[in-house]
């Protein structure tokens, strides 16, 4: 089961919902009244995102990073699908997450299959708009702006969320190969079923594939953004053949009953795949083609 910081997890035991959901203006805290159309995931009022935010140090760190105070946005699409953003004073987003709360069935190693109460992570943006790239903060595959640097902390808030709304994981699906490996790095792991076409499709081992790239651009001294953009570029061959990354639906166990079931499930392997990461065609490719803040000297 995903662990958070020792420091996330007593803020989180001395903070009360009643300090979470509140309004500014009210009396009281009637879950069902009107204002719950404007609380996310029906639990945060933006007077109780607030309170996260310097609970956490979550806006200690954007002050670090330049960008103070920012505009707390929540909304939703109906009432599953819920949206929080995070806004500078032109209007630019620095965060721009969006939750759809559901009950799954996950494939399981015994017949019964039980729902599972999940947060589907369908987006989730994070970016410095007043941050231009440079080597030290390279642009990755799909980027307008550079990166926040605070993944970690939000991650670790959204297995808190999970836990403070009564929810089993995070279900995700990476749609780049760079977000599947960050998403591995803090323990979300591909959902496989035994007995049913992902298997006969690989899909279990595709998913354990992208770490093996990782360790394989390591070994050709290559950094991190320089493997994203060598699997971007179509640099990157396993078993004779141009590796295209294919997302696949992945799963961080919040919940003890979760975890149980996890346990059930049969493991990822990265197989035997040899991979080769094609160096001087990446070279060549950034020459022609170039990207801000990544480069291969010869």
């Amino acid at each position: 089961m995903v662990r958070v910081r020792q420091d996330f997890e007593k803020v989180a035991a001395r903070l009360r919902l009643h300090e979470l959901s509140a309004e500014g203006d009210a009396e009281g805290d009637d879950l069902f009244d009107a204002r719950n159309a404007a609380r996310f995931v029906d639990t945060y009022s933006v007077e109780g995102l607030r309170r996260v935010m310097d609970a956490y140090g979550l806006q200690t760190a954007l002050d670090a990073r330049g960008l103070g105070a920012c505009t707390v946005r929540v909304g939703r699409d109906d009432a599953f699908r819920h949206r929080l953003e995070l806004l500078l004073d032109d209007g630019s987003r620095v965060m721009d997450l969006r939750l759809h709360l559901q009950e799954v069935t996950l494939p399981s190693t015994v017949r019964a299959r039980a729902p599972f109460s999940v947060v589907v992570v369908d987006w989730l943006l994070m970016q410095h708009p007043r941050r231009v790239f440079s080597t030290a903060h390279p642009r990755l595959p799909g980027q307008a702006f550079p990166g926040t640097g605070m993944g970690r902390q939000v991650h670790d808030l959204l297995v808190l969320l999970c836990r403070r709304i009564g929810r089993d994981a995070l279900l995700n699906t990476p749609e780049r190969f760079h977000l599947a490996a960050l998403y591995r790095r803090v323990g979300y792991r591909a959902v496989v079923d035994d007995d049913a076409d992902e298997v006969a499709a690989g899909v279990g081992v595709g998913a354990a594939v992208v770490d093996a790239v990782v360790e394989a651009g390591g070994a050709a001294q290559l950094s991190f953004p320089q493997v994203a953009w060598a699997v971007e570029r179509g640099f990157v061959v396993v078993d004779g053949a141009r590796y295209a990354y294919t997302p696949a639906p992945h799963l961080c166990v919040v919940s003890e009953r979760a975890e149980r079931w996890a346990k059930r499930l049969p493991q990822e392997t990265k197989g035997n795949a040899h991979i080769v990461v094609d160096v001087d065609g990446l070279r060549r490719s950034l020459r022609d083609d170039p990207v801000d803040g990544v480069d291969i000297p010869r």
